[in-house]
C-alpha cells in the first residue's frame, strides 16, 4: 500500500476522533448547563419555599391564640339552624367576631386616663353576612350599664356576678390577673347575655400596636372637621384633610378633650368608627392582596397587635375570610352604635337595641350610622329577602336623603 494512503487513513481517523471529542465536549457542556439551570431553579424554589415558610411561621407566631371554650359555660345562645361556625368561612354561615381594643395603662402612661391596669376601651361586634356581601360593625359603649355573669379566673376561682355595672369592667374583672384571654372570655359572656347573639370568636387589638398597623399603610388619609389640640392625647391637628401617621391615629382614637362634644365615650365612638372606616378604605385602595411586600408589612404589623381565639387566630381561617370578602366595597361595610338611652352619666340599651340584635341574629341588614365611605347610608336597607313569621320590632328607618353637609373625600 502506498505510504500516502496510510497517511491519509491516519489523518482521517484522527479527524474523526477530534470530531467525536468535540461533540462529546459539547454534550457535556449542555449537560452541565442543564444541571446548573436545574440546580439554580431548585435553589430558587427552595429559597422561596423557605422564605414563605418563614414568613408564614413568623406571622402565625405573632398571634397569641387562646382556646376559651371552657371559660364560656353552657348557658349560651345557639344558631337557629344548630350549625357550628364554618370550618370553611367562604361559604354559607354568618360570622360574629367580638373585637376589643385593649388599652393597658401604667404609671408611666397617665395622660390617657386615670385608671391603671388592663381594660377594654373599645368593644365591637363584627358581623359578616353568610353570603359575604356585607360587614356590619356595632359598637357597644363602654359606659353601658349591664349585668355581668360570673367569670372564671386562672386560679380556678370565679368572679361574683355584677348588676348594673359598667360594661367595660367585664374585661377588667376577667383579666384582673393580667391574662388577656380571661378578660376576653368574660366580655364574650357578657355580650352574649346582653344581645343573645352567638359569638364565634374574639380578637383583642393592642392599642399600642395599632400605631404600627397605620404606619404599615404609610398613614391614613382622613378629614378632620375641626382643629384638635389635646395634650393628654399628645395630639395637635389642623382642620381639613390630613394623612395621619400611627401616633396621630392612636391619639385620634383616644382623644376626648379639645374637640366638640361632652368628652364622653359616646362622643368618641363616632370618631373611632370614622377612623376604622378610613383604614378599611385605605387597605382596599392600595390593593394589598396584589402587593406582596406591602401585604407582608401590613400583616406583620397587624398580627403583632392581636390576641385571638383559637379559630380566628389561625392564618388559613383569616385568609379564608379575607378572600371571601375580597370583592366588598367600602359602602358595604357599615358601622353603628348600640341604640341607647341616657341613665345619668351612663347609658342603657334602648328599646331599639333588641331590634338591632334580632336583625343580627337573623343575618338581616341593620340600620347603620355610617358606611366605610365615611358617609351616612343614603338608601334604606330591606328588612329581609324572605319574610319570616316572627319579625322584630322595627327600628326607626334611616333617612333616604343624603346629609346636607358631606364629608370631603381625602386622598394622598
Amino acid at each position: 500500500m502506498p505510504r500516502h494512503a496510510v497517511t491519509l487513513s491516519r489523518l482521517a481517523h484522527a479527524a474523526s476522533g477530534r470530531l467525536l471529542a468535540a461533540r462529546h465536549a459539547r454534550s457535556l457542556a449542555r449537560h452541565e448547563m442543564r444541571r446548573r439551570i436545574l440546580t439554580g431553579a431548585l435553589g430558587v424554589v427552595v429559597f422561596l419555599a423557605t422564605t414563605m415558610g418563614m414568613a408564614y411561621s413568623n406571622l402565625q407566631g405573632n398571634i397569641g391564640r387562646h382556646d376559651v371554650d371552657d371559660l364560656l359555660g353552657d348557658d349560651r345562645p345557639t344558631r337557629d339552624d344548630g350549625q357550628e361556625p364554618p370550618d370553611d368561612p367562604q361559604q354559607g354561615e354568618p360570622l360574629n367576631i367580638l373585637v376589643m381594643g385593649s388599652d393597658v395603662r401604667t404609671e408611666d402612661d397617665p395622660d390617657y386616663g386615670e385608671t391603671l391596669g388592663m381594660r377594654s376601651d373599645t368593644t365591637m361586634i363584627a358581623h359578616v353576612s353568610a353570603d359575604r356581601s356585607r360587614v356590619e360593625v356595632v359598637s357597644i359603649p363602654r359606659d353601658t350599664l349591664v349585668d355581668i355573669p360570673s367569670c372564671q379566673l386562672p386560679d380556678g376561682g370565679e368572679t361574683a356576678e355584677q348588676y348594673d355595672a359598667m360594661f367595660n369592667s367585664a374585661f377588667a374583672l376577667g383579666g384582673q390577673t393580667g391574662d388577656v384571654a380571661y378578660g376576653a372570655a368574660c366580655t364574650w359572656k357578657t355580650v352574649e347575655a346582653l344581645t343573645g347573639i352567638p359569638i364565634d370568636d374574639f380578637v383583642v387589638v393592642d392599642f399600642a400596636g395599632f400605631e404600627a398597623v397605620v404606619d404599615a399603610l404609610d398613614g391614613v388619609p382622613m378629614y378632620i372637621p375641626e382643629p384638635i389640640d389635646d395634650q393628654r392625647a399628645d395630639l395637635s391637628l389642623e382642620a381639613g384633610c390630613q394623612v395621619l401617621n400611627g401616633h396621630e391615629a392612636l391619639g385620634y382614637a383616644r382623644v376626648r378633650y379639645g374637640v366638640s362634644g361632652d368628652g364622653s365615650d359616646i362622643s368618641r365612638i363616632s370618631r373611632q368608627q370614622q377612623l376604622v372606616a378610613a383604614i378599611a378604605r385605605e387597605a382596599l385602595s392600595v390593593h394589598l392582596l396584589t402587593n406582596v411586600p406591602a401585604l407582608y408589612r401590613f400583616l406583620d404589623a397587624s398580627t403583632k397587635t392581636l390576641t385571638t381565639g383559637d379559630w380566628v387566630g389561625q392564618l388559613p381561617n383569616m385568609a379564608g375570610v379575607a378572600t371571601s370578602l375580597r370583592g366588598i366595597e367600602p359602602d358595604e361595610i357599615r358601622f353603628a352604635t348600640m341604640p341607647f338611652d341616657w341613665a345619668g352619666a351612663r347609658v342603657v340599651p334602648s328599646s331599639d337595641a333588641e331590634a338591632m340584635w334580632e336583625n343580627m341574629r337573623a343575618d338581616r341588614p341593620i340600620d347603620a350610622d355610617i358606611t366605610g365611605t365615611g358617609e351616612e347610608p343614603t338608601t334604606e336597607e330591606p328588612t329581609s329577602e324572605e319574610p319570616t313569621s316572627e319579625e322584630p320590632t322595627t327600628q326607626e328607618p334611616t333617612t333616604e336623603e343624603p346629609s346636607e353637609e358631606t364629608t370631603p373625600e381625602c386622598t394622598r
